[in-house]
C-alpha cells in the first residue's frame, strides 16, 4: 500500500490538471448500497483463472406415461472453459434419477453444440436422436430442453436442431420452445391442429424463429429469436421477410438482405433434388456481386445467414440452392478458401465456425451514461473475461456515434495482470500504469471506467461482483470516490435508457 501511495502523491505533482466534464452527472443508482470492507484482503489475482463453480437447477424428463414433465432438482459443476446451458445438456443426456420419468433422447444421442446468444440457446444434437418412436416423443424431447434451459437466468427461447437441421416433427416448423412445462400435451395438440390447417392454406400461425445475421464489424453471424408470421403455410416467405427486416435489429447487427433496387430475390422455393436432398432454391438479381460490395457486405457472411436460418427453421432442409440470374452457384469464397459446392447445395455444416454470439460491453454516452454495445465474439472467446474486457481497450464502431472509450488512452488489455473468478466475484488486477493512466481522470470518467467493468463482467451469470486490484493490492479508492475496498456490484442505475 504505501508503494501505491507513493505513486500517487508523484502523481499528483506530475498531473496537476484534471480532464474538464464533458457532461452533466447522472446521479448513481438511488437503490445501490456500497458493500462493507473485507476484513481480510483478497489474495492477488495473477494470471487468467475461473475456479469451477457449483450451480443448482432444474432438469426436465418425460414421466413415463408420456402425459407430462418431471422437474428433477440438480447440482452441476461449471468448470472453467464450460457454460452452465452445455452442463445442463450433459446432465440431461445422462438421463433422470427419478423412477416416474424417462430418458428425454434415444439412446445413443450425443450433444454437437450449444450455443448461447443474449437470450437464446440453440442446441444441436446427433443424429441418433432422429429415433424416436413417435413425433410427439420428439415434441416432448424438445419440450424437456427449453423448460431445462429456459430456466437460466436470461434465457428466454431454446432451440433444438438434430445434426445441424430442424427437428422433423410435422411440415409446419415449430421453431424455438420456451418454458412452460405445464401443458405440453395441449401445446402438442395445438401444433397438430396447426399444421393441418395450414396445410390447407387457411390458418396463419405465429412461431419464434432463430434468426442469423451478419455482425458489423467482424465476420462472424450472431443468432437472435423474433416472432414471425407464417401466412397460408410459407414458412419460407416468411422467414426471408423477417432477414430483410432492419426495424428490430440491434445495432451490432445488419440485415441479411441489403436494399436493393429491383428486388435482391427474385425467386424462391422449396425442392427436391434428384439424388433427394431437400433445399431451399433462391434465385437472386444477376447483380447480387456489385450490390453486396455497394453495402459492404460478404458474400460469404450473406450465405452462412441465409442457411442457418433456413436449415434452423424449416424440416429436414439439407441446404440452399443459390442462383444468380439463370447462373447456378457452385463456389463461394470462404473465410479460408474457396469452397466447392456439391450441385450448388450449402449446407449447414460450411458455416458452423461463422457463428458467434453478441456480447454486451458499455462506453461512455454523450449523456454521461454507459451505453450498451454489442460485440460479436466466438464462443471459445466469449467464455474468457479478458478476452470480454479487451474490447472495452478499443475505441467505439464507425456506427457507434456519440460514444468514447471509457479506458484512457495509453492504456492496452496487458495492462490487466490476471484475472480470478471464483464464487461469483471477478478479481481483476491492474498494472501501476493502469493506475497511473487513471489520474487523468474526473469522477465523471473514474466512475464511467469502474461501472463499465463492473456492468461487463457482471452480465454473466458466474459473476455478480467484481473486485479491483492495482499490483494485488486493495486500494481505497482509484482516483476519487469509489470506494474499492470490497468488490463492487453491478449499478443499472447509469446505463443508458434504464
Amino acid at each position: 500500500m504505501k508503494r501505491v501511495a507513493a505513486l500517487s502523491l508523484t502523481l499528483c505533482l506530475l498531473l496537476a490538471g484534471c480532464v474538464p466534464l464533458t457532461s452533466e452527472l447522472r446521479p448513481v443508482d438511488a437503490a445501490y448500497v456500497m458493500p462493507m470492507p473485507e476484513d481480510t484482503p483478497a489474495a492477488p489475482a495473477v494470471g487468467d483463472e475461473i475456479v469451477p463453480r457449483v450451480v443448482s437447477a432444474t432438469l426436465y424428463f418425460p414421466s413415463t406415461d408420456g402425459h407430462e414433465l418431471i422437474a428433477e432438482p440438480t447440482v452441476v459443476m461449471v468448470e472453467a472453459g464450460r457454460t452452465l446451458p452445455r452442463c445442463l445438456m450433459e446432465a440431461l443426456l445422462n438421463g433422470p434419477a427419478s423412477p416416474e420419468a424417462r430418458r428425454a433422447f434415444p439412446e445413443g444421442t450425443s450433444l454437437l453444440s450449444v450455443r448461447r446468444s443474449g437470450d437464446t440457446a440453440v442446441v444441436d444434437l446427433s443424429m441418433e436422436a432422429r429415433s424416436v418412436e413417435t413425433p410427439r416423443q420428439m415434441f416432448f424431447m424438445r419440450a424437456a430442453i427449453a423448460n431445462t434451459l429456459c430456466g437460466v437466468e436470461g434465457i428466454e427461447y431454446a432451440d433444438v436442431l438434430i445434426s445441424g437441421r430442424a427437428l422433423p416433427l410435422m411440415p409446419l416448423p415449430c421453431g424455438a420452445g420456451v418454458a412452460n412445462s405445464a401443458s405440453v400435451p395441449a401445446q402438442w395438440s395445438q401444433a397438430l391442429s396447426e399444421s393441418e390447417l395450414a396445410g390447407d392454406g387457411g390458418s396463419d400461425v405465429r412461431r419464434y424463429a432463430v434468426l442469423y445475421h451478419p455482425a458489423r464489424g467482424s465476420r462472424l453471424i450472431v443468432p437472435e429469436t423474433r416472432q414471425i408470421l407464417i401466412e397460408d403455410g410459407d414458412a419460407l416467405g416468411a422467414l426471408l421477410a423477417a432477414l430483410a427486416d432492419d426495424e428490430a435489429l440491434l445495432p451490432a447487427v445488419r440485415p441479411v438482405l441489403p436494399d436493393s433496387d429491383p428486388t435482391l430475390i427474385t425467386g424462391a422455393e422449396l425442392v427436391t433434388l434428384t439424388d433427394g436432398r431437400a433445399v431451399a432454391r433462391i434465385t437472386f438479381d444477376g447483380n447480387l456481386s456489385a450490390i453486396l460490395d455497394r453495402a459492404k457486405l460478404s458474400a460469404w457472411q450473406m450465405f452462412a445467414s441465409l442457411t442457418c436460418t433456413l436449415t434452423g427453421f424449416l424440416p429436414d432442409l439439407d441446404g440452399i440452392q443459390v442462383y444468380m440470374g439463370d447462373g447456378l452457384l457452385t463456389r463461394i469464397n470462404s473465410l479460408e478458401g474457396e469452397v466447392t459446392l456439391d450441385n450448388g447445395v450449402m449446407p449447414r455444416a460450411i458455416f458452423e465456425r461463422t457463428i458467434g454470439q453478441l456480447e454486451t460491453i458499455y462506453m461512455t454516452a454523450s449523456d454521461g451514461s454507459l451505453q450498451p454495445l454489442g460485440r460479436a465474439m466466438s464462443p471459445e472467446d466469449a467464455v474468457s473475461p479478458r478476452m470480454l474486457l479487451m474490447h472495452l481497450f478499443d475505441e467505439p464502431r464507425d456506427w457507434e456515434e456519440d460514444t468514447s472509450r471509457v479506458v484512457p488512452d495509453g492504456l492496452s488489455i496487458d495492462d490487466l495482470l490476471g484475472v480470478r473468478v471464483e464464487n461469483g466475484v471477478a478479481t481483476l488486477n491492474f498494472s501501476q500504469s493502469f493506475y497511473a493512466g487513471c489520474q487523468r481522470l474526473n469522477s465523471q470518467q473514474e466512475r464511467n471506467l469502474v461501472y463499465a467493468l463492473v456492468n461487463t463482467l457482471t452480465g454473466h451469470a458466474a459473476v455478480r461482483a467484481v473486485r479491483i486490484q492495482i499490483e494485488g493490492e486493495a486500494l481505497e479508492t482509484l482516483v476519487h470516490d469509489i470506494s474499492l475496498l470490497a468488490p463492487l456490484m453491478r449499478n443499472p442505475g447509469i446505463i443508458s435508457g434504464n
